[in-house]
């Protein structure tokens, strides 16, 4: 499978729709997302899994309507009820697009999710991390076949472990209970060429400022992408996950000198007095892959 961190590295945005409020999803079209996520857990209720099944079924027959974005499916774990009867009906539909898979805690779960969809088009997982136990196997998982990407479930983790979600000003994760994790999952994700997001969800959501604090804090560790519980977080996940003119004018320099050296036969190059290796032109190369633009191999 393609490096996913590449393959996506120019989605930032993760809007999730509920399928069956007509509401959110005739905006769909219009919003500033650059990925469409269809929730078949959380946000479906039970008496409605099978119909929003259905309607999801459906949408992806239509795949013009989505505009071009990535289209998510989350589906529900295979400890529930549903979750064959999710797989199973979207393992019949064609088209590009990637199944999320909550709670996941084993690479041998992810086997099974793999297996059960076996029948249809290989599908990339984006695998949501939210348990103790997946975090004690989060290498395992992050390395499983058909991952592609990876997402911190912060208020479920929290409610797994007992610990605390928030810190006090409600602006960002409380770090001693959750600083570790957050990051490993950030290792992990680069380890393995995945993409990877984190969400919106605070306690004074509708607070952009607070939101804007949060969202730049995911972007600091590495996360590649945010999923927003609103379309008004749309424009702040955008601006913070978007490289500045500086940085990209940076990463232009540094890959351009680094192809340089490389092309002359050197080890390295040097830029305003720095050596640039190649871990650093990964790094610019994926700058610019985030904001659209090619790069030379080197």
């Amino acid at each position: 499978m393609t490096n996913a961190r590449r393959r996506y590295a120019q989605m930032k945005s993760l809007l999730e729709v509920p399928i069956l409020n007509d509401k959110f999803w005739g905006k769909v079209p219009t919003v500033k997302a650059d990925a469409i996520m269809l929730d078949l857990e959380d946000s479906t209720t039970p008496g409605n899994k099978e119909l929003a099944r259905d309607r999801i079924v459906r949408a992806l027959d239509e795949p013009e309507y989505f505009g071009g974005r990535h289209v998510i499916v989350r589906v529900n774990n295979l400890s529930t009820p549903w979750c064959r009867d999710d797989l199973a009906a979207l393992a019949e539909v064609r088209g590009d697009f990637l199944i999320s898979y909550p709670k996941a805690e084993t690479a041998e779960e992810i086997a099974e999710v793999r297996s059960t969809m076996a029948a249809g088009e290989p599908r990339g997982l984006h695998v949501m991390i939210e348990t103790a136990r997946a975090v004690i196997e989060l290498d395992s998982i992050a390395k499983a076949d058909g991952v592609v990407g990876l997402h911190f479930g912060y208020v479920d983790y929290a409610a797994d472990v007992g610990s605390r979600p928030f810190n006090e000003s409600g602006d960002d994760l409380y770090a001693p209970s959750n600083h570790y994790v957050r990051t490993k999952i950030a290792v992990a994700a680069a380890a393995y060429g995945l993409f990877c997001t984190g969400g919106t969800l605070i306690p004074e959501y509708k607070d952009h400022d607070k939101v804007r604090n949060f969202v730049r804090t995911w972007a600091d560790l590495g996360y590649t992408a945010c999923i927003a519980v609103s379309p008004a977080h749309l424009d702040i996940i955008n601006e913070a996950l978007t490289p500045s003119s500086g940085e990209l004018m940076r990463a232009q320099e540094v890959c351009a000198a680094y192809e340089e050296a490389m092309s002359n036969g050197d080890p390295a190059a040097v830029l305003s007095g720095r050596v640039i290796t190649m871990p650093d032109y990964r790094v610019a190369s994926l700058v610019l892959a985030r904001a659209g633009e090619e790069v030379g191999a080197a």
